[in-house]
């Protein structure tokens, strides 16, 4: 499957920034920006990304939730999700 269309989650200004930059003009890719969960679902409706790349810690809704979200529903259910996070001990992995 060749990725088309990208949505980075995360509510770092800078990471987003960074990420669309690497993203869109050294891959080519059409980048979307969410700054939040909620965002983050709008844009997955709207737009059916073919990756998303989601930060675990998010103010609000993280990322685990907008995981189980997704995983809920059969519609988004096939959508490949990378988590990002600055988090590096064990026990802050994803099971």
């Amino acid at each position: 499957m060749k990725v088309r269309k990208i949505l980075i989650v995360d509510d770092e200004p800078d990471i987003r920034l960074i990420g669309q930059v690497s993203l869109r003009d050294l891959g080519g890719w059409e980048v979307l920006l969410a700054a939040s969960g909620e965002q983050a679902l709008d844009l997955v409706a709207s737009e059916h990304p073919d990756l998303i790349l989601l930060d675990v810690m998010l103010p609000g809704m993280d990322g685990r939730a907008i995981l189980a979200k997704l995983k809920a529903d059969p519609a988004f259910q096939g959508i490949p999700v990378l988590f990002l996070t600055a988090k590096a001990a064990y026990d802050d992995t994803v099971d």
